[in-house]
């Protein structure tokens, strides 16, 4: 009876991991309505209407030098053979592009055994960016399909407009969405593309803000490869919800597989 026990605690053991694991999603709607990332999960909690919630921010800033300077955006980066996305004047015979136009769909795994899945609009100008972009997340917890989505909408400012590199400084609006409803809050961040040599576009994005009860920290990194305006990626994107009361972060980390659309 005795290895009877022993064995079925064994059992127990080597499988309460994964079922931890299987219940990220959970914890991370968790950490943004309570603060607590390890709420045992039949413990009751308040009701997230008598809350604080983040408000949204906003900012703003100014363009260096070189974002003032009267530019030309290609219809892509290297058309027409040039040097990177921005050039001084048009090629003759081209009209001078004052608005660009970037749309873009990913899809990635996040460890473990969670299915990501993206959308973003991009609108730029010589020194101002708007942006909306989604991803959502789907994950399996035995019979049960848990699923949270996070939208973002920010508006930046270009720091710095050259034919090789955009960067930018942003603020915005997080938008958390799971069964429970919708929670806001605000973020601010930098983000950068670096057309480091024809076919190749280098991605980078960082951001930091808070919603509900927790603060979220986000990075992507892509590596693209151009083929006319149509851009193939391969990267990794990494989302923490901190809990601001108790308990460990819940990452959402893992690699990304897009496509981008420049116009």
């Amino acid at each position: 009876m005795r290895k009877k026990v022993a064995a079925l605690a064994l059992a127990l053991a080597s499988v309460a991991p994964s079922t931890a694991a299987a219940q990220r999603l959970r914890r991370a709607s968790e950490a943004a309505r309570t603060g607590r990332s390890d709420r045992p999960r039949d413990e009751p909690r308040r009701s997230s209407s008598s809350e604080p919630r983040a408000t949204s921010s906003r900012g703003s800033g100014r363009g260096s030098r070189w974002s003032l300077r009267r530019r030309a955006f290609l219809p892509f980066p290297y058309a027409w053979g040039g040097a990177g996305y921005a050039a001084p004047v048009a090629p003759p015979g081209e009209s001078a592009r004052g608005l660009a136009v970037v749309a873009s769909l990913d899809g990635g795994y996040v460890f473990d055994a969670i299915l990501r899945g993206g959308a973003g609009l991009r609108l730029m100008t010589s020194s101002l960016e708007f942006e909306l972009r989604y991803s959502a997340y789907n994950e399996r917890d035995g019979d049960d399909s848990l699923w949270v989505a996070l939208g973002r909408y920010r508006v930046g400012v270009a720091i710095v407009d050259v034919a090789r590199a955009r960067a930018r400084v942003f603020a915005g609006m997080i938008h958390w969405v799971d069964a429970e409803g919708s929670l806001f809050g605000g973020e601010a961040g930098v983000g950068a593309d670096l057309f480091v040599g024809a076919p190749f576009v280098l991605s980078l994005d960082l951001s930091v803000g808070g919603y509900g009860r927790a603060v979220l920290a986000g990075g992507k990194l892509t590596l693209g490869v151009m083929a006319g305006p149509v851009e193939f990626q391969l990267g990794w994107q990494h989302e923490s919800i901190i809990p601001t009361v108790s308990g460990p972060p819940v990452n959402l980390t893992g690699p990304l597989l897009g496509l981008r659309l420049w116009r």
